[in-house]
């Protein structure tokens, strides 16, 4: 599976959003025990969208041609077929597309020396040493810093990291802290 298994906001916010299709007005809640490892997913139309690949508390990882999604438990409901996301076919496929774009375009902007934003825009961060696996390494006055790829976005300003200047301030502090640096 991709990175874009990590999409579970931006789905979660469009399945949630999705206004009662029929087939969930008849349905009800999805058991524990009907959301294991295999199990096939569906759309509220009854149309197959995947299969359940892991399942962590609350959370259920889908797997959805070679990507994935990690949605809640209330993110599903059952059908005469099985369990199905509150979210047509068509919706879930587009906000995966939407996810491998913009993860895409974060990927063409991650490179050594580009500056990284505050999430509102307002600050300079630093800038990015390296590039690891994982993420990044980035310059910043308080020493280098390794960030997760998954903190990264694109915004207005360019590269950004999912937290304000302040934010980003006090967990700096705080990593420096635990670390004994």
């Amino acid at each position: 599976m991709t990175r874009v298994f990590g999409l579970a906001l931006s789905l979660c916010a469009a399945i949630l959003a999705a206004g009662p299709a029929q087939a969930v007005q008849k349905s009800s809640a999805v058991a524990a025990s009907e959301l294991t490892p295999g199990t096939k997913v569906y759309d509220v139309d009854g149309k197959e969208v995947g299969t359940v690949a892991k399942v962590s508390g609350d959370k259920i990882a889908v797997a959805i041609e070679g990507n994935g999604l990690i949605v809640p438990r209330a993110a599903f409901v059952r059908t005469d077929k099985g369990p199905a996301l509150k979210a047509t076919k068509a919706k879930i496929f587009a906000v995966l597309h939407e996810a491998e774009r913009d993860a895409a375009a974060v990927d063409a902007a991650l490179k050594v020396g580009a500056e990284v934003h505050s999430a509102d825009g307002a600050a300079v961060l630093g800038k990015i040493k390296a590039i690891t696996p994982q993420g990044a390494v980035m310059t910043t006055g308080e020493g280098d810093i390794t960030m997760p790829r998954a903190a990264f976005f694109l915004a207005k300003s360019g590269l950004a990291v999912k937290v304000t200047a302040a934010q980003f301030a006090e967990g700096v502090k705080k990593a420096r802290q635990s670390s004994g640096g």
